[in-house]
């Protein structure tokens, strides 16, 4: 690109920027100074640079100030913006009014959604969201199809693909829109992004079917009227299905990993007790089951979780605390990494400590997100153990 389209396109840029920011200050580049690239130019570039110039002036696009001194090769000293509009044309370009202007067409079928608006705000200031620009508004768009058919029925998980093909024909479309996804469903523009499973577990959309896995004493009340036991070691029947609980536990432990699960409900023994897997971050079918369980128990019956010893663990106490538990005892069980001992630590950052301890709080759990230390621990390297039994 010759090297005047290249001032041109930086102008056009400050113009915009001056146009969202409403104002009214010369946007302007000067050549005056003896470092300034166009002094390195030759005679000919110079001359070309000239030419370019006088065309966008002859469109109304710029105003030129030419040096005083130097008869027909006068320098040039100054270019400045009269006309944006026509800047843009002159460089056949797209102005960022006409590129949000296409995206907010594109998006109109959710534009009364916080977040779709707050991307189109973002775009407006000429910011990036998630490295998103109103290029890809189609993208946003489809993101949005899918958080509409999901939220749309939330009783049952969606796997991933054949919704995929539902929706778009296409199988693999949904794993290509995690991005959008994911920001159309944060807490806000500036969270930080979350890996994918947890996006898509928090919707309902799972990459294969996740039965709901209890091991313990009592028994399932399901949506036929049948009722399941609940036998050594465990027992799985779909989310939906589950729509009571019949038994005395005394304590009720969620755990994030299957892996711990599994060898949990192998030191069970026959404990009046409920372990369930949370399948990672809780689906809403999930939170169904489990909230018709928990309302089949005393309100004096705990409730424990353990999970992963960082962000993502405690996001999904989090979750399960709010979607959950009403005015019920929540209590962490080995997430406290100044007790618990594991076979490798792994040192973070305070910026991700913190969020560990915001996350903590939000469960419910201020002591421990007080003295919340800059380390994550994977569940799977702590030696399991269960809540004593009275």
């Amino acid at each position: 690109m010759p090297w005047a389209n290249e001032v041109l396109r930086e102008l056009l840029n400050r113009a915009e920027g001056a146009a969202v920011r409403q104002s009214t200050r010369a946007v302007q580049e000067s050549f005056t100074d003896p470092d300034s690239p166009y002094w390195t130019q030759s005679l000919d570039d110079r001359d070309a640079f000239h030419h370019r110039m006088r065309k966008a002036a002859k469109v109304g696009a710029v105003t030129l100030t030419w040096a005083k001194q130097g008869g027909e090769d006068r320098p040039l000293e100054r270019v400045r913006v009269v006309d944006r509009l026509a800047l843009a044309q002159f460089l056949d370009v797209e102005t960022l009014e006409s590129r949000i202007n296409r995206a907010r067409q594109v998006l109109a079928p959710w534009v009364d959604q916080p977040r779709v608006q707050e991307i189109i705000d973002a775009w407006e200031d000429r910011k990036l969201v998630r490295g998103l620009s109103p290029e890809d508004a189609g993208d946003l768009a489809d993101a949005s199809k899918v958080v509409d058919a999901v939220r749309a029925d939330s009783s049952e998980d969606h796997i991933v693909r054949p919704l995929s093909v539902r929706l778009f024909g296409d199988s693999k479309r949904i794993e290509g829109l995690r991005t959008p996804i994911d920001v159309l469903t944060a807490e806000s523009l500036s969270t930080p992004a979350r890996h994918w499973e947890e996006v898509f577990s928090t919707l309902g959309i799972k990459k294969d079917p996740q039965p709901f896995l209890v091991s313990g004493a009592g028994q399932l009340r399901l949506l036929s009227g049948e009722t399941c036991p609940i036998v050594r070691p465990y027992v799985g029947v779909a989310n939906r299905t589950v729509i009571g609980y019949d038994g005395s536990p005394a304590w009720v432990l969620t755990i994030e990993n299957l892996t711990t699960f599994h060898l949990a409900s192998r030191l069970l023994d026959g404990q009046r007790a409920l372990i369930i897997f949370t399948g990672g971050m809780p689906s809403p079918s999930w939170v169904g089951a489990y909230r018709h369980i928990l309302a089949a128990l005393s309100p004096e019956v705990p409730a424990y979780h353990w999970g992963d010893i960082d962000q993502g663990g405690f996001r999904i106490a989090a979750r399960i605390r709010m979607m959950c538990m009403g005015e019920r005892t929540f209590r962490p069980w080995l997430m406290d990494a100044r007790i618990v001992k594991a076979v490798a630590r792994e040192k973070v950052n305070n910026a991700t400590r913190n969020a560990m301890a915001r996350a903590a709080t939000v469960a419910g759990w201020g002591q421990l997100a007080s003295a919340m230390v800059p380390e994550a621990i994977e569940q799977e390297g702590i030696d399991v153990a269960l809540p004593l039994t009275d």
